[in-house]
């Protein structure tokens, strides 16, 4: 074949070449793919991506290959509580602070403690009398002021009788009237007795035991004085003058007794026991990570190797028809 010849080929194969599509396919958008993970650290969460996502997928007749994962924490949940028990009179709140952490309430109970032990306190009274005397004679209720024992305040008490008693003696100061009779005579009867006349005093020593049993008194009363009390008098003709002695007595007692009682009620009051839990962030955690792949659609090659084969065909074609052509001429010309 001549050079003019081939030149005239190698330019037409060029221009088939040329006009053939032998672009390659660029590569397209990338492809996410999002799962949601739990894990206890960063490094969990991060292996499990990673053990989560192919290195290559297939999708719509076309190859992906990973080319990035980033991982996003959503929510973060401590599995660890620290938990704390708390008294108080005041009704729970709902949360509390303590140490920089904030406990939420769980649960509370109720019930009524005794803050101040009741008490019932005998309270007692009595009346005394210097003389006999009977449940008719004295009343059937006495009220008295007395201290409260557990408050400190003094109350008014009702109190019950319930019964007499002896009370000892005691010792009170009397007098003893005495009147003489037929005061002018050079005696003068008294009790029995006939008395000396004696103008400056009467003339009783001892006598003083007739006395004092005249007027009841107890053994050991004694007198300490017996002297005049006015001028004679007359009545019906009869010269009268008195006497008087005073007399240091003993007397019987009696008492009239009384009972009753002050009621002081246990106090009480409400007390909560509040549960409380708040996070305890220095122990197990568990991340909540929304984790995305990303992936870069592979280049395609096949249009290049079609296109080469076309080319040879063609180039295979043209050389075949050329060297028929050339063989075609030689024949011509030897003919």
């Amino acid at each position: 074949m001549k050079a003019r010849n081939k030149k005239a080929v190698f330019s037409f194969l060029l221009m088939v070449f040329l006009a053939l599509p032998l672009q390659a396919t660029a590569a397209g958008n990338p492809l996410e793919k999002v799962v949601t993970l739990t894990g206890t650290s960063e490094e969990d969460y991060t292996k499990q991506a990673e053990q989560a996502f192919a290195q290559e997928i297939h999708e719509n007749g076309k190859t992906y290959t990973l080319s990035g994962i980033s991982c996003e924490v959503t929510d973060t949940k401590y599995l660890d509580k620290k938990e704390k028990t708390v008294e108080t009179e005041e009704t729970p709140a709902e949360t509390i602070s303590e140490d920089g952490l904030e406990y939420t309430l769980v649960s509370s109970d109720s019930q009524e403690k005794v803050v101040e032990d009741g008490n019932n306190q005998t309270v007692t009274a009595y009346d005394e009398y210097d003389y006999a005397v009977t449940a008719a004679d004295v009343p059937g209720i006495k009220t008295v002021s007395a201290e409260n024992e557990t408050t400190g305040e003094t109350e008014q008490v009702t109190c019950a009788f319930t019964g007499i008693s002896p009370a000892g003696t005691r010792t009170v100061s009397n007098t003893i009237t005495i009147t003489f009779s037929n005061y002018d005579a050079a005696y003068y009867d008294w009790n029995g007795h006939l008395i000396p006349r004696d103008d400056s005093s009467p003339q009783l020593a001892g006598y003083e035991g007739e006395l004092l049993a005249s007027v009841g008194a107890e053994e050991g009363s004694y007198i300490t004085g017996i002297y005049w009390t006015g001028d004679s008098y007359t009545v019906d003709g009869v010269e009268y003058r008195d006497a008087a002695a005073d007399v240091e007595q003993q007397v019987q007692l009696y008492r009239a007794n009384y009972i009753g009682e002050i009621n002081t009620p246990e106090e009480k009051q409400t007390v909560y026991t509040a549960h409380y839990e708040a996070p305890d962030t220095e122990g197990a955690v568990e991340y909540t990570v929304t984790a995305t792949a990303s992936y870069q659609e592979q280049a395609s090659y096949l249009p290049y190797i079609l296109g080469g084969v076309g080319i040879l065909i063609l180039a295979g074609l043209v050389i075949a028809l050329l060297m028929l052509a050339a063989k075609k001429k030689k024949e011509k010309e030897m003919k």
